[in-house]
């Protein structure tokens, strides 16, 4: 039928030859009732997901392999071996057309702006790649583009592979020239003038009113757009601390020991996902959601903005509490609770403060934002700031220790307070129906 997308396995005849037995699989699965369907839908994401980062998993293995098992005295350094091998896999993809030459040519876009970013960063000495090797330009080695080029092809394959759709998908435009001032940024950061967290703030304003809307097995189920994209930098970083492990690649602070990656790269590979996105996005389009797939209705904040803020007081009273000297609290109870007491503070606020139209899933991605700039900000250091920083309050409003544990505690604060203000908007509703 004209405008019907055609299969991933139509697209991919290395999997077109699973297509029956899976279709005997689905039906077996929904004889056995919703929980075996569930169960089936979840495993099919996960293998879909699998299937679409099996260029940049496939990376990552040989990066970890190869620096458990090839020999100092080989007669090809490991770099040249990723190199060569980062070429086959990219040659096997468009041969068995798991890629499009339209998406290669895109991802091999984000591979030379890639690269150059990578020639800068390591001249002024913001990492280093230790080993010596033949095929590399100036201080880097040239399969250090195909680490770019995995984000590209991971985004080109799960694009089609989930279906996605979208309902209020900012401009192509916008985006585009968003991805040109966060690319010039990356490149004058060092002179000064780092604009990332304004970029940030742009792109949040931007992603977070779409929704995207993903098809794992028979229906198209959604999630907040601004959400998956923090995610897939979340994994990335999960991705890079597997890299800087394996030696390929090292900050200054790994220099003498490996450390965890700085959570504030975060906002970088954040930021460099958007460029990526963006040229993924200029090729496949923008589909919209279908008539039968209306957007979700927004859920509006049940309570009146007087009673956030004064919810909000209730919960910085007992973040105080907590501070105590004679509970004699275990640390945990006091840093972690303290943390989840915090984004539950952090989400009042913007809900009492929030702009006219913000409804309950924009607030939530504000709070978190928000918990995540202030988690950042222990890493800036000027004087004024680290006086406030050693007061009372600037140990209550800012802390003293970044970890990632932090914002899973700022993440459940603000889960677990949303969640309660759907409660509250539903048990209201139901009183407001007749008898």
């Amino acid at each position: 039928m004209p405008g019907e997308r055609v299969s991933a396995a139509a697209q991919w005849p290395a999997i077109a030859g699973f297509v029956a037995a899976e279709a005997r699989l689905q039906e077996a699965v929904l004889a056995r009732g919703r929980a075996a369907a569930a169960i089936y839908e979840f495993v099919r994401f996960g293998l879909k997901q699998g299937w679409a980062c099996l260029f940049g998993g496939l990376l990552l293995a040989l990066m970890l392999g190869t620096r458990l098992v090839w020999p100092s005295h080989a007669p090809i350094a490991r770099y040249d071996a990723l190199f060569l091998a980062a070429v086959t896999l990219q040659v096997i993809l468009l041969r068995t057309r798991m890629e499009t030459w339209s998406e290669a040519r895109v991802i091999l876009v984000f591979h030379v702006i890639g690269t150059a970013m990578e020639v800068h960063k390591t001249a002024i000495g913001s990492w280093i790649y230790p080993e010596a090797n033949l095929f590399r330009l100036g201080g880097v080695p040239l399969f250090t583009g195909f680490m770019y080029a995995a984000v590209g092809s991971y985004l080109a394959r799960v694009w089609r592979l989930f279906d996605f759709r979208f309902t209020r998908h900012p401009s192509l435009r916008l985006l585009s020239l968003l991805s040109i001032a966060i690319y010039v940024n990356f490149l004058t950061d060092h002179l000064g003038v780092d604009l990332r967290f304004g970029l940030i703030g742009i792109a949040v304003a931007a992603f977070a009113p779409a929704t995207v809307y993903f098809k794992v097995w028979r229906t198209h189920r959604a999630m907040p757009l601004l959400l998956g994209l923090l995610l897939v930098a979340l994994f990335i970083w999960f991705a890079e601390n597997l890299g800087t492990l394996s030696g390929t690649w090292l900050y200054p602070n790994q220099r003498q020991y490996w450390s965890l990656v700085p959570v504030a790269k975060l906002s970088s590979w954040f930021l460099l996902m958007i460029v990526s996105y963006t040229l993924v996005a200029r090729v496949n389009g923008i589909a919209i959601g279908p008539a039968a797939m209306p957007a979700p209705a927004r859920m509006d904040l049940p309570l009146a903005r007087a009673t956030h803020l004064g919810l909000a007081a209730a919960v910085i009273g007992l973040g105080l509490l907590l501070r105590v000297p004679a509970w004699n609290l275990p640390l945990a109870v006091h840093h972690y609770g303290g943390g989840i007491l915090w984004g539950a503070m952090l989400f009042l606020l913007v809900a009492a403060l929030r702009p006219a139209g913000w409804g309950l899933r924009t607030c939530m991605i504000a709070a978190f934002f928000g918990a995540g700039l202030i988690e950042a900000s222990r890493l800036v250091h000027t004087p004024a700031l680290d006086a406030f920083q050693a007061t009372l309050p600037g140990q209550l409003l800012l802390g003293t220790l970044i970890s990632p544990w932090n914002l899973c505690a700022y993440a459940v604060g603000i889960a677990v307070t949303a969640a309660l203000a759907v409660s509250f908007h539903r048990d209201r509703r139901r009183a407001a129906l007749p008898a």
